[in-house]
């Protein structure tokens, strides 16, 4: 196995310092696209970025192609390491050995861009396949309590799991109904406030969650500060191995444990183990079943974080196979008033109320 380049590791730790200060990057976005340049150096062997050339655009190109990856991954790698090389062709040393003509060459076919921009269907669980699985995990310890508010939490928010893990509760305001996103205190997407409001899904999986604010607060005797849902407390048996005692008062470093908790939940029922994220698909799903007016459309598009309507439209809002059945099937020959909008009528009134 061939070592790392020096002097990529160098130019890489400025490009990376760049992304961060410079253009604000998010860590996640900077390890993604630093993943994407380390793909690249491994097909050609570590050798250095003054040696780029057509040649190796293309071979990584169909290296890359032909891989594994989904063909929005290959897109996103390919668009990384593109404007990595455009920074790098201006920077000392580097000028005159990476031409702009050569980087052309990293770019796909129209057809396969298509492709992989393409919205694909996402798989995610309806409202009562999570009321099922919420219905059926137990709540007699308080391990047990946390990890079901926290499934009906996620189907009553839609919240990201990287923000949950690091609200306090402060963070949820009682007599509104509110969870405050705090950018400065909770993991938001690109960092911005989102005030969430419990959405109206189901009226028991708002109580199991009140419940679990005052369990924590008279209870446990949970303070402001203290976290939502806190990590488990090991202690130690008379054997001296670890066991579970309890809430700790510290949050969990990352959301592993959460997907864990989800995973387990659906699969405690013979259901597919689904993610926290695709709640999310199921609220928008909800939103179309419902077949909300368009200033609830978008109200509830804002309590999921997105500033425009159009948002929830192109990237949770693609109509199910079964649900656009229904839709087309049942459409009427006369809409009247009490008739719900189709997609593209929506999206035409959207637009028209610069939404």
């Amino acid at each position: 196995m061939k070592k790392k380049n020096s002097i990529n590791e160098r130019i890489k730790r400025e490009y990376l310092y760049h992304l961060k200060h410079a253009l604000g990057r998010s860590e996640q976005t900077i390890r993604q696209i630093s993943k994407s340049i380390s793909r690249f150096e491994e097909h050609t062997g570590f050798r250095s970025f003054k040696e780029f050339d057509q040649k190796q655009a293309v071979s990584f190109k169909d290296a890359i192609s032909q891989s594994s990856l989904a063909p929005a991954t290959i897109l996103s790698c390919l668009n990384h390491l593109q404007q990595f090389l455009r920074w790098l062709s201006l920077q000392p040393g580097f000028k005159s050995a990476v031409r702009i003509a050569d980087i052309d060459y990293l770019n796909l076919s129209e057809k396969d861009v298509r492709a992989a921009s393409s919205p694909s269907d996402k798989d995610f669980p309806t409202l009562q396949m999570i009321e099922k699985a919420v219905d059926a995990m137990p709540s007699e310890t308080a391990i047990e309590k946390r990890d079901r508010a926290l499934v009906a939490f996620l189907a009553i928010t839609g919240i990201r799991d990287g923000a949950l893990v690091t609200l306090k509760l402060k963070h949820f305001d009682e007599r509104r109904n509110l969870v405050f996103q705090n950018p400065r205190e909770v993991r938001t997407k690109n960092s911005k406030r989102i005030d969430t409001f419990l959405f109206p899904l189901n009226k028991i999986f708002e109580q199991i969650f009140l419940e679990w604010i005052t369990y924590l607060r008279t209870v446990e005797l949970f303070g402001d500060n203290d976290p939502l849902f806190p990590k488990t407390r090991l202690g130690q048996d008379k054997d001296q191995c670890f066991k579970v005692d309890g809430l700790s008062r510290e949050h969990w470093a990352n959301a592993t444990r959460v997907r864990t908790i989800v995973k387990d939940a659906f699969k405690a029922v013979n259901l597919k183990p689904y993610t926290p994220h695709v709640f999310r698909n199921m609220v928008v799903s909800e939103m179309y079943r419902r077949s909300l007016p368009v200033p609830e459309f978008k109200a509830w598009s804002q309590n999921l974080g997105h500033e425009g309507a159009m948002t929830t439209l192109n990237s949770y809002g693609k109509i199910g196979l079964e649900e656009q059945g229904r839709l087309v099937r049942c459409a009427k020959v006369e809409r009247n008033e009490e008739a719900p909008l189709t997609l593209e009528q929506l999206e035409a009134a959207l637009k028209k109320r610069g939404l």
